[in-house]
Order: C-alpha cells, then structure tokens, then sequence
C-alpha cells in the first residue's frame, strides 16, 4: 500500500472521529443530549423558517415538520423547486463537532429521492440575532445550510464564559483552560 494512501485513510478515520453524535429528544424535536449538557433550538429563530437560495429555489425548516405542497408530504425541511420535495425526514442526527466555539450539526437523512439536509449551527458572538443562508448543494441533493449567531442553542446560554452557568466537570475545566490560555498567549 502507498504511503499517500495510508495517509489518505488515516485524515479519514481522524476526520470521522471528530464528532460525538448527540441523543435526540423523543418528546422534543428541538432539543437533543449529550456530554450532561441540554443543545436546545427553540428559541434561536420563529419557526417555521423561510428563506431562498441564489437560484430562486425556497426552503422551509421546521424540526416539527412543515408541509410540502401537500398534507400527505410533510417533513423537517422542504423545498420548492420545479416542485416541492422533502428534503429530510423526522429522524435526525444531531452531532457536536466542538467546543470552543461551539458547533454542532443536524442531520435530515432519508428525503425524497436520497435528499438530506445539513444545517451547521456555529456560535459566533458578533451575531445577533442568529442568521441562517444556504451554502450549497454539495454533493448533488445534500442541501448545506449554515447558522450563525451568539445564541444558536448551545449548551448553558450564550455570551462569553464569564457570563454562562457552566456546571463543574470537564466541560468547564476544558472551556476556562482555553480562555486562560488565550490571555496568556502573547
């Protein structure tokens, strides 16, 4: 075997696993578990949310479900294009790639004709309220959405560590080494 490939499979295996995958709420579509910490996107926008893409195509994104086109056809995301398509179903992965900022990421696998929906929520203090655009459609019929903003249901609020309840454990250990070391730094 080629040392390239060997490389290749290791920046794989490493990139697959830098993330934990969350426990999705059974009662709660907008909340999921992890690490003793509650991730929960009720209040980061009025759903359901509505919004176009460059190319004239509209989205609509309810964790509870929105209707596309019809009564028979509901899902979590939907999009209207030529016509309406279920982008995801009510089944979604939720996994947290990392701390500091947070960013976490919901998965809607399962839509019509292999259709999945990405929406990467990342925590940036500068924005206020929370916005969310469409990235891409890439690779073909995985639609890439991206949130943004100082509240985007992270665990124990928003604002800075100083300003956040962060129970004791390894959480905050970890989240106040980071800030210390970053005063520190020159």
């Amino acid at each position: 075997m080629a040392v390239s490939s060997v490389i290749f499979i290791c920046c794989f295996l490493l990139a697959l696993a830098s993330a934990s995958q969350l426990r999705n709420d059974p009662e709660n579509p907008f909340v999921a578990y992890g690490n003793g910490t509650v991730f929960d996107i009720s209040k980061v926008f009025t759903y359901p949310v509505s919004f176009k893409e460059a190319r004239g195509y509209t989205y609509w994104w309810d964790p509870r479900n929105v209707s596309c086109g019809s009564q028979r056809m509901v899902a979590p995301v939907c999009q209207k294009a030529d016509q309406y398509y279920e982008c995801g179903t009510a089944s979604p992965v939720w996994l947290l790639q990392q701390y500091n900022p947070f960013k976490f990421v919901i998965q809607y696998p399962g839509g019509q004709w292999w259709r999945i929906t990405m929406i990467t929520f990342l925590e940036d203090a500068t924005i206020d309220p929370p916005q969310i655009s469409f990235v891409s459609e890439d690779p073909y019929l995985q639609y890439n959405f991206l949130v943004k903003g100082k509240c985007v249901g992270q665990p124990f609020g928003c604002g800075s560590d100083s300003e956040r309840e962060i129970p004791e454990g390894p959480l905050r250990f970890l989240r106040l080494h980071q800030a210390n070391s970053s005063k520190a730094a020159p």
